[in-house]
């Protein structure tokens, strides 16, 4: 032994840079013995081989690092190869591959393990461990790909497969037996293994694979098989969840027609009104439901919630911009009637669905004389919409009066108005298509254009079908190109995400038929963005509708295939996607003598707003594409960078985090005016609704700087208005339930109002500026309440904390950090969850919790005693 160990020191010295490995008496006696059992097995000595697995079996129990044996048969692992070569086909051969088969998961080459295991015995291979078997899954996992390739077949595999799965499944492995059964395509397989006690984290895994989907097909078969195992164990909220995604007929009923527990369905009801799903007739029977699903609670909740965290007093303007702290020397350049439009617009938002304000409701000195111009007027009668959002009772009290007025600018207003209050919610007596009907029939163009706009906002996403022969009618024979465009929106709005060819085929011939006059006009943008909500979140369905813009003889036939291209995508992170509309935002901008080239930069604006819609429901993808915009901003023409600002607030919208502020606030101080206006207005999307102290600071800064400018100050009002949205109590953010739904009313109300900040000039700053108003289908409250089965609040402790990914971590890990605890109803922000703090009230089923969450008793609750505290005493040596 001593002779042994010189050798290996002699033979470390030859070698410059490698230190002499010094094994201990007990390694150098195990790699002796090893050596000797592979000498044997060349031998022929069956019985060493048996000897040899023994000890490296006993070597992997763990498999923290590298088993000895394992080091110290790499020497013999050649020899031993070489000897299988040479054999016949016997029972000694095929047990030797078994373990030639472990040996190659350390010195083997590429599948190695697979084909000695194939050519083994296949009955001992499971005993072997975890982490051969997760290196078995792999092999097979290439071997498949590559036979799908050579169009072979893989039966073998699959026999494989099938034993390997429940062996995962037993041993609490879930996620390596979903990766397995995803990469040989039979992820259906695992329905068969799942029960009550493994559901959990079977689906949170699944559901985590939906952004990593490569294509429409995968996706289905992923949600298809999450739905399905959600139904086999009775997991109703979580199965309608993923039949929201799924977003095809019949689905959502299915779920309800399973579910027989009343108390279930009253939560089922809850989450179809969060997504404003348009139930079919005949699906919900009871009143109770009926009222639940049709959002009538909503409103008193949220008055409920204001009076319990004492915001419910209306809040002037002045209150808001706090103009007291503004640091100024000399007063500011700003036009009374643009000063009382923006505090018009600045009331609406700050008191949103509080039911009074202090502008509208004051009936001692009216607001509508102080606005008494045209289109403001428009605007100060809208708000009352706001104001009374999701109240109809209130909302038509307060409203009805102004459709008695001649004057043709206040009842357009007051249709914009009933349509912001009646969104959301579906009433039987529809009070909003009365009455708007009925105004379309008024001679005046803006009558008319208040009404449509109406309509859109009321019945967004309700896919009415008597409302969509008056406009299509609208689209094609309207001389005004504003009225016109305008029902093109409408009509997406109403048929959002829906496909409907119809439409889509009216909205493409009249872009052919009209007069390139009409079509260069900023407005006739609407006719694109109406086009592209019919297919919103639809990806391929669009094709055709896209080729078909080819024949559009305009140049808005491109603006139109982006926006479609990027609405049809939106939110599913489709690479392929982003790099085609970044081929748009890199187009050659000089000839080779530095001339610049004449662009259509409309276009590229168009392409950066679509490629931070694609990328924007997860958090990954949204830091890639902030990363492409800072290189768009230091490369790109000052035209190209126009668009960055409205991108950023989109991708971060309602979520103010330091970066975005940072940069949008260095681009509110641009040279460049255009850039500095959306800079600004961007401010007031990032943190809409969040009563940001940090942006409220840098909001009155701005006021500051813009005080020779009154376009720019109008635009810090209304920042500021978004920013203290609902006194802090709502959120514009369109994405929930852990960012895996989303809602299309509330992307295509923001994305409205996105494509008129791309003319922010021509636009937002001139009449149009009502198209503010389309964010109102984007409010939301960011509450969560719990209920008693009789829909009664019911106070608990409830923890609110930064959200933590536990996806495929084992046990229970704590899912948010940095929380407080509160007594619900609380507020939850962007990037945060809320868990129950104790255990005496569950969920009625296991879900996210967010919104309204109906609890029950926990019956296995058991109160923590008390400890008595022990008396100090004290005593003397």
């Amino acid at each position: 032994m001593e002779e042994k160990k010189v050798t290996q020191d002699k033979q470390a010295q030859k070698k410059p840079g490698k230190q002499a490995v010094q094994l201990s008496e007990q390694d150098l006696e195990l790699k002796n013995r090893l050596e000797q059992y592979a000498e044997e097995i060349i031998q022929n000595n069956t019985e060493s081989l048996e000897k040899l697995k023994t000890e490296v079996r006993s070597a992997t129990t763990s498999m923290t690092s590298v088993p000895k044996p394992f080091k110290f048969l790499k020497e013999s692992y050649g020899k031993l190869v070489e000897f299988y070569n040479g054999l016949e086909t016997s029972r000694f051969k095929k047990q030797l591959a078994d373990f030639l088969s472990v040996l190659a998961m350390t010195y083997g080459g590429d599948r190695d393990s697979l084909l000695y295991l194939q050519e083994g015995t296949l009955e001992e291979f499971k005993f072997w461990g975890h982490e051969y078997l997760s290196h078995l899954a792999a092999n097979i996992g290439s071997e498949f790909q590559l036979r799908l390739q050579k169009v072979e077949g893989a039966d073998d595999l699959l026999a494989l497969v099938d034993e390997i799965v429940p062996y995962f499944m037993d041993h609490n492995s879930e996620h390596d037996a979903i990766d397995l059964l995803s990469e040989v395509d039979q992820l259906q397989k695992i329905e068969q293994y799942v029960n009550q006690a493994n559901i959990q984290r079977i689906l949170v895994y699944l559901l985590s694979l939906v952004p990593f989907c490569s294509d429409q097909d995968e996706l289905d078969i992923l949600l298809i098989t999450a739905f399905n195992i959600c139904l086999k164990v009775n997991e109703y909220t979580n199965a309608l969840r993923i039949a929201l995604r799924i977003d095809k007929p019949g689905k959502v009923e299915e779920v309800f027609k399973a579910c027989q527990d009343e108390t279930i369905k009253k939560q089922l009801a809850f989450q179809l009104a969060r997504h404003r799903y348009q139930v079919e007739e005949g699906i919900i029977n009871d009143e109770t439901l009926k009222k639940i699903a049709a959002n009538q609670y909503l409103s008193q909740f949220y008055i409920n919630l204001a009076k319990d965290l004492e915001v419910l007093e209306p809040k002037t303007p002045d209150q808001v911009y706090k103009a007291h702290l503004e640091e100024k020397n000399k007063e500011a350049n700003f036009e009374q009637i643009q000063k009382n439009l923006a505090a018009t617009y600045c009331n609406g938002f700050v008191n949103a669905g509080f039911k009074k304000d202090a502008l509208m409701s004051n009936k001692e000195n009216p607001w509508l004389n102080s606005v008494k111009n045209d289109h403001t007027a428009i605007a100060a009668v809208a708000s009352i919409g706001l104001v009374n959002l999701w109240n109809i009772d209130n909302g038509t009290e307060q409203i009805s009066e102004y459709f008695d007025l001649s004057d043709i600018y206040t009842k357009a207003g007051a249709c914009i108005g009933l349509g912001l209050f009646c969104s959301g919610i579906v009433d039987e007596n529809q009070p909003a298509q009365a009455i708007l009907l009925a105004q379309l029939e008024s001679p005046e163009v803006q009558v008319k254009i208040g009404a449509v706009m109406g309509l859109g906002l009321a019945y967004a996403g309700s896919a009415r079908a008597e409302l969509q022969e008056q406009l299509i009618s609208l689209i094609v024979e309207a001389d005004s190109v504003e009225l016109a465009s305008m029902a093109a929106l409408s009509l997406g709005l109403i048929f959002v995400g829906k496909c409907n060819d119809e439409v889509a085929n009216a909205i493409v011939q009249t872009m052919m038929e009209r007069q390139e006059s009409q079509l260069d006009i900023s407005i006739s943008r609407y006719f694109a963005v109406g086009l592209g909500l019919l297919y919103l979140g639809q990806a391929e369905a669009a094709e055709i509708v896209i080729e078909s813009l080819a024949l559009i003889p305009h140049k808005i036939n491109k603006y139109a295939k982006v926006t479609l291209t990027s609405l049809a995508f939106a939110s599913t992170g489709n690479v392929l996607k982003v790099q085609e509309l970044l081929g748009y935002c890199s187009e050659v901008t000089s000839d080779d003598n530095g001339a610049k080239i004449d662009k259509n930069y409309e276009l590229q604006q168009v392409a950066i707003l679509g490629i931070a819609l694609i990328a924007s429901s997860e958090d990954i993808g949204s830091e890639m594409v902030y990363r492409i915009f800072q290189h768009i901003l230091q490369f790109s023409d000052v035209e190209v960078k126009r668009a960055i600002p409205l991108a950023v607030a989109l991708i971060n919208i309602s979520n103010p985090k330091i970066q975005p502020m940072d940069l949008l606030l260095k681009l509110a101080h641009d040279r460049d005016q255009e850039l500095s206006y959306r800079a600004t207005l961007s401010m007031g999307l990032l943190g809409a609704g969040t009563n940001n102290s940090r942006i409220a600071d840098k909001l009155r800064g701005l006021a500051v700087y813009f005080m020779n400018d009154s376009n720019g100050l109008f635009l810090v009002r209304i920042a500021q208005g978004l920013l203290h949205m609902g006194k802090g109590l709502l959120t514009l953010q369109p994405y929930y339930s852990d960012k895996f739904l989303m809602n299309k009313v509330a992307i295509a109300g923001i994305i409205s109002f996105l494509h008129g900040c791309l003319d922010i000039k021509n636009l937002i700053l001139e009449k149009n500026h009502t198209l503010l108003y389309y964010l109102g289908i984007a409010m939301y409250p960011r509450m969560f309440f719990t209920l008693n089965d009789n829909l009664e609040n019911l106070p608990v402790q409830v923890r609110v904390g930064q959200a933590v990914d536990a996806v495929g971590q084992a046990g229970k890990p704590k899912r948010i950090t940095g929380f407080q605890t509160h007594t619900s109803p609380v507020i939850v922000s962007a990037g945060e969850r809320a868990e129950l703090a104790n255990d005496e009230y569950m969920p009625v089923q296991d879900m996210i919790l967010e919104n309204f969450v109906i609890l029950k008793k926990n019956p296995d609750y058991k109160p923590e005693i008390e400890q008595p505290q022990r008396k100090k005493t004290s005593f003397s040596m």
